[in-house]
């Protein structure tokens, strides 16, 4: 079956979670300001207990904590002193890879370094930076694996598609792939419930599919085609026939 995962974002929790992915493991210490002047002190010491300790609080100064948690990420981002490699990836002084997309609600908004696979194992130790790049879509790849990386409300998740022929594998249309094995969808990873053979989607479909056995829109099948009266839909629709 297929491993569709759904995500539904929580505006402030989201991104409350997104602020201590990129806190963790750091651990604040007495007088913050004196280590501004020593920044792996900073980095290795800020804890993300004064974001967790009091949820209360949290929810009635929303926007004062925001703030300032946006401008400590800030300061945090600075400090690391990210810098674009010659692919899409970003590296830190302390020699952590990431993809740079951005976080927060409103008008919270600021750079979120995603540098951890789903699972939470460092980019840096998987990645081979000298093969890797974007394919399209949500897809890339370097010698040895194929990831996707899906960005969302409040930064994105990285996944490597352990089931991917990385010789074969390949985008078709703008958000499927396939190998000589399996189709995959950009949110659906490997979709092994459709007829390889019979599969097929288009640059101009969208995220619109068919096989055999129905049409699809996301890598979900559409369950009753009847249903839809978009006309742009309906287009896309006759154009898969």
């Amino acid at each position: 079956m297929s491993n569709t995962k759904f995500y539904i974002p929580n505006n402030y929790v989201l991104f409350l979670l997104v602020l201590i992915t990129i806190l963790s493991g750091c651990k604040k210490t007495h007088d913050q300001n004196e280590n501004l002047l020593a920044p792996k002190a900073l980095i290795d010491n800020i804890t993300t207990q004064d974001i967790t300790s009091n949820t209360d609080t949290i929810t009635d100064n929303r926007t004062e904590h925001a703030t300032q948690l946006v401008s400590r990420i800030d300061s945090i981002n600075k400090l690391l002193n990210w810098k674009k490699t010659e692919s899409v990836l970003w590296t830190s002084k302390n020699g952590d890879l990431a993809f740079k997309t951005i976080g927060g609600i409103q008008e919270f908004i600021t750079a979120v370094y995603i540098k951890t696979l789903s699972e939470g194992k460092p980019l840096a130790d998987v990645i081979d930076l000298n093969t890797f790049k974007h394919l399209g879509s949500a897809f890339y790849k370097d010698k040895n694996n194929i990831y996707t990386f899906y960005e969302m409300a409040g930064g994105g998740r990285v996944w490597i598609l352990e089931d991917a022929d990385v010789k074969t594998f390949r985008v078709i249309g703008e958000c499927y792939a396939k190998d000589k094995n399996y189709i995959y969808g950009e949110r659906a990873m490997k979709m092994d419930a459709v007829d390889y053979k019979t599969f097929k989607t288009c640059k101009s479909c969208g995220c619109y599919a068919k096989d055999e056995n129905g049409y699809y829109y996301w890598g979900n099948k559409i369950e009753d085609i009847n249903t839809i009266t978009n006309k742009e839909t309906l287009a896309i629709i006759e154009k898969l026939n």
